[in-house]
């Protein structure tokens, strides 16, 4: 897209987006600037277009012995049922001016391949995998993403992402948050949340 750079997000980029999560209706829990991706206009002085990120989540069963909440979840044999580190794209959005120009998909793109590739922002600061560790290229992980049923198409069009059908098959640190959007989304959009997975490559 001609005129938009993509560029890791800052501190001081933290207002902006809030204030556009807040403005679209959308999560505005766990927003670290050092997870996003933003674009921003080059020829107005670097203004904001558009972002997302990608959230590392926690596989419990994997804290050390003698962590009160990683035992709990040992012992009641809640593995995780999903493959490798798991990361949530999430908070993309485009600015209402600039939609339709591509600025969706390039950000998506780059999400997607920095999420493959192990480069979840922890080079700024940002965390890598949910136990602290980096995310080093090679590591299998888990790619999901909520979002409108009514977005679906661009997701699988533009990257490869499939619905997970199954409520059960949906990674256990999303299904709550999946619940809390569908209440949301029939509410405010007339529309449901639904999950969905990046297909292997």
């Amino acid at each position: 897209v001609s005129g938009v750079s993509l560029r890791r997000g800052l501190v001081s980029d933290l207002d902006a987006i809030r204030s556009t999560i807040l403005e679209e209706r959308m999560n505005p829990l766990g927003l670290d600037p050092a997870r996003f991706v933003v674009a921003v206009d080059d020829a107005r002085g670097g203004q904001l277009l558009g972002f997302g990120q990608l959230k590392p989540w926690a596989t419990l069963s994997d804290r050390p012995p003698g962590d009160p909440l990683g035992a709990a979840v040992r012992a009641l044999g809640l593995k995780p049922n999903w493959k490798g580190d798991l990361l949530e794209l999430s908070s993309l959005v485009v600015a209402k001016e600039r939609r339709g120009e591509g600025i969706g998909s390039l950000l998506l793109d780059r999400l997607v391949r920095d999420a493959t590739e192990g480069d979840t922002g922890g080079d700024t600061g940002g965390e890598g995998r949910a136990d602290g560790g980096p995310r080093t290229a090679g590591r299998e992980v888990t790619l999901c993403l909520l979002t409108l049923r009514s977005t679906v198409p661009f997701y699988q069009s533009r990257a490869g992402f499939k619905v997970i059908e199954k409520h059960a098959d949906i990674p256990r640190p999303l299904q709550a948050e999946r619940a809390v959007g569908n209440v949301v989304a029939a509410l405010v959009a007339r529309d449901e949340c639904v999950a969905m997975v990046l297909e292997r490559r």
